[in-house]
């Protein structure tokens, strides 16, 4: 990804920091969508800039922080974007970030130029749906990797509530309300990744496994989640993508209803033109709601 270097190598006079420096990134798109029950085609386009802040002191302790441009007032107030500091103790990060558990084992392979509703991605306890949004997921994390082998443990105190719960909101309201907490470890190589996480609020345990392995031009992943308590049922995911030369093209299937989500799959495929840029298209069927979506269009990443 090519960045525009705003200040590289700040020398500070002041004890305690060796150098700094602001860079900017981005991504844009524009296509056109026939969206979920919609029975109509439109334009779609969005473009997206990145701050990233990073530094080092004297001493090599290394700090930063990262956040979109359309959510900085949100990121001031830690409801978006997230910083960090690091060293040989590990990694404390701070801000709209993922749980431990998703952390390590994430999600399957999407696809489509929008995502098409992300329709792929997994159910986890207090997972937010937008960056500083009214459904963000401001969350403490540390972690610490030795060699292939990394563990996280966080706090998370959703906006939206656990599994969307309303009456689990946490803010001044509702003084009662859960945070989470979460546990997650992952062994990771250039051939294959394997996750465990766990997660914990009142009420409600959630354990999900996930991995993925490359096998030459295709890689698989696949992830089982299980809810008990208050919340009670299984999830499951799985994507295949194959690559040749500047095409791929990727599947998925994912059924999480049982803790509140969809049963979905999806089809797309994306042809790299080189220089950041892709031809980009998908579609996706939500058999919970019978609706599906189909996009296509070029995306751009700077």
């Amino acid at each position: 990804m090519k960045k525009v270097l705003l200040a590289t190598s700040i020398l500070a006079a002041t004890a305690g920091f060796a150098a700094a420096e602001v860079t900017l990134s981005g991504s844009a798109r524009m296509g056109v969508i026939d969206d979920f029950g919609a029975d109509n085609t439109g334009f779609t386009s969005r473009a997206r800039v990145v701050f990233t802040l990073s530094g080092e002191t004297d001493g090599g302790l290394s700090f930063g922080a990262t956040f979109r441009a359309d959510n900085a007032s949100a990121a001031n107030s830690g409801d978006a974007g997230e910083v960090f500091m690091s060293g040989a103790f590990g990694k404390l990060t701070m801000g709209d970030i993922d749980g431990a558990a998703q952390q390590v084992v994430g999600n399957v392979d999407g696809v489509g130029l929008t995502g098409l509703d992300d329709l792929n991605e997994a159910v986890y306890l207090g997972a937010g749906t937008s960056d500083g949004g009214s459904n963000s997921d401001p969350t403490a994390a540390y972690e610490y990797s030795s060699g292939a082998f990394t563990a996280i443990i966080s706090a998370t105190n959703p906006d939206n509530g656990v599994l969307d719960d309303p009456d689990t909101v946490v803010d001044e309201s509702t003084p009662d309300s859960d945070s989470i907490l979460a546990l997650g470890a992952k062994y990771s190589t250039d051939a294959f990744s394997v996750g465990l996480g766990y997660e914990d609020a009142d009420g409600i345990d959630h354990i999900v496994l996930g991995g993925s392995a490359s096998f030459g031009a295709v890689t698989v992943k696949a992830l089982f989640g299980s809810a008990s308590g208050d919340v009670d049922g299984d999830q499951f995911a799985l994507s295949a993508a194959y690559s040749a030369d500047a095409l791929t093209v990727t599947a998925f299937y994912a059924d999480d209803e049982e803790l509140g989500g969809v049963e979905a799959y999806g089809l797309g495929a994306s042809y790299a033109l080189g220089g950041g840029a892709k031809v980009v298209g998908g579609y996706s069927k939500n058999d919970s709601a019978d609706t599906s979506a189909v996009d296509l269009g070029v995306s751009f990443s700077f």
